[in-house]
């Protein structure tokens, strides 16, 4: 697992390095640097000029040792200055006096708006952004602004310092103006706004460098662990000489109704090729028989319904007693019978819990009824669900989608995760968890019922909460990156199961 930290997370490290162990800030820079140099001349080794606009504090004091190092290598650099000589300090002051020993042509952009800035711009073939680095906390304003501007209207390839600069390391959103990045070098670990959409869009390509910063440093203070698949395999059951199917649980799906069996046939499909030892899909009469034959697999309890066809909410408790885990919601609806389904179940079910769809929707603004359960309940919502759980506006959540499904972990005790691009998985102990797999191709109806149907398979062969969300996570989108070969576009959800198997094979060769 890669760990990510925050700009608080970050300054802590680079503190323990400099003040406990006592690696010199200056040693630090110069690797940065370095990693930065290796990059731009590794990507673009045949850059006629290279011009690196600095800012204040040590990410310009990164910029200029680095076009040091460039120059050292042969490369054409010239630096632009966004601030005045004397507002620099310490050792980016330092760096600043070792540039203009080693002759590298230094710009005063500080003065007189960016006019200056342009001009070096006009002539780049590539540019290297350290303006701010990721301590910076409030949008940029003024020539700052118009600085970011030029770089990105500049139409050369950029590689930024750290982060492109505007952004904030702490935070995903884009608050305001700031630079797109085609690479983007930073260090000693990611940080949020590398990891999480919208802002690691205008990262481009992510290199982590090490500048000796030890990597106990790094993990100790950790914000949000981004999933490999090494993580992955090492969280899927394993299957011994001696298994039979009693080994790997029984899962109850509790979906679908008339309109709607697909749903329920979707999730359960999901759970049979996921490797849930038995599944049996608990519905409406007028669902069954396209369940059964959909998923000839899966065995169907049928639910009492009233006389215009809806579950009565009551007929649960048989289907409970054989299972091990639950997963409720797909294609339920959310009318009183439903309402009165989800109550029953909570009150008489103990053991492992997924809650998706029309269950989510059923316990707007009352998730504390979860809180104390023993096991940890796993919810997947949607933004617009994840809105409806907190009563927030949709907005709000798509703003935050982390901080979001933190509130609603801690309101219910849960392990929520958060579907979107980018998928973060809260609570079960542990820091957050960020999917890197899946493609726009998920944006397609039926989806979310498929990793409905994996999550709660783990969850019935023993996977922990946290572990069977983020494999769960990870192996649908992992799926949907396979599928996309033969679907360019959306990737029907029908289809998107029969590439779970493909999806596991190779996380389980990850090993």
């Amino acid at each position: 697992m890669i760990p990510v930290l925050d700009s608080a997370a970050m300054r802590e490290a680079d503190r323990v390095t400099i003040d406990e162990l006592g690696v010199p800030g200056l040693v630090l820079m110069e690797s940065a640097a370095a990693a930065v140099a290796d990059v731009v001349a590794e990507r673009f080794p045949g850059a006629g000029r290279v011009v690196v606009a600095c800012g204040p504090g040590n990410n310009g004091g990164d910029g200029l040792a680095m076009a040091r190092l460039l120059r050292c290598r042969g490369f054409d650099v010239a630096v632009g200055m966004l601030v005045a000589r004397r507002a620099l300090k310490g050792d980016a002051a330092s760096q600043l006096e070792l540039a203009r020993r080693f002759g590298v042509p230094v710009s005063d952009c500080s003065r007189g708006g960016t006019a200056r800035l342009a001009e070096l711009l006009a002539g780049a073939d590539v540019v290297v952004d350290a303006l701010f680095g990721t301590g910076l906390d409030r949008p940029l304003t003024g020539r700052w602004a118009e600085a970011v501007d030029l770089v990105d209207r500049a139409g050369r390839p950029v590689v930024a310092v750290d982060i492109p600069s505007g952004l904030f390391g702490s935070s995903a959103g884009v608050a305001g103006p700031s630079v797109r990045a085609d690479v983007t070098v930073t260090f000693a670990a990611p940080k949020v706004a590398h990891v999480l959409p919208p802002a690691c869009w205008r990262c481009g390509e992510v290199a982590v460098a090490a500048i000796g910063i030890p990597p106990w440093v790094v993990d100790g203070h950790a914000s949000l662990g981004f999933v490999e698949a090494e993580d992955v395999a090492g969280w899927l059951p394993r299957r011994g000489p001696d298994a039979y199917k009693g080994t790997f649980g029984h899962l109850l799906v509790v979906a679908g109704r008339e309109g709607r069996a697909g749903a329920a046939a979707l999730a359960a499909r999901a759970a049979v090729r996921l490797g849930a030892g038995l599944v049996t899909v608990a519905t409406t009469s007028a669902a069954a028989a396209a369940v059964q034959a959909l998923v000839p697999e899966a065995m169907v309890d049928v639910l009492p319904t009233s006389a215009g066809g809806e579950i009565t909410g009551s007929g649960i408790e048989g289907s409970l007693a054989k299972a091990t885990a639950l997963a409720v919601g797909p294609g339920l609806g959310t009318g009183e019978g439903p309402r009165r389904l989800l109550g029953a179940i909570l009150d008489a079910w103990r053991g492992p819990l997924l809650l998706d769809a029309d269950a989510l929707t059923l316990l707007a603004g009352r998730l504390g009824v979860l809180r104390a359960r023993a096991a940890t309940p796993v919810l997947t919502p949607h933004p617009g669900e994840l809105a409806r759980l907190l009563s927030v506006p949709t907005a709000e959540v798509t703003a935050d989608r982390l901080g979001a499904a933190r509130r609603a972990a801690d309101a219910g005790g849960a392990v929520v995760l958060a579907k979107g691009a980018r998928t973060v998985i809260v609570g079960g102990g542990g820091v957050a968890l960020v999917n890197p797999t899946g493609t726009p191709g998920l944006a397609s109806g039926g989806a979310g019922d498929v990793l409905s149907g994996v999550v709660s398979a783990l969850l019935a062969q023993g996977v922990p909460a946290r572990e069977a969300a983020a494999a769960g996570a990870f192996l649908h989108g992992r799926a949907a990156e396979i599928a996309a070969e033969r679907f360019p576009g959306a990737v029907p959800a029908g289809e998107l199961v029969e590439y779970l198997s493909a999806a596991e094979a190779e996380v389980r060769q990850s090993e």
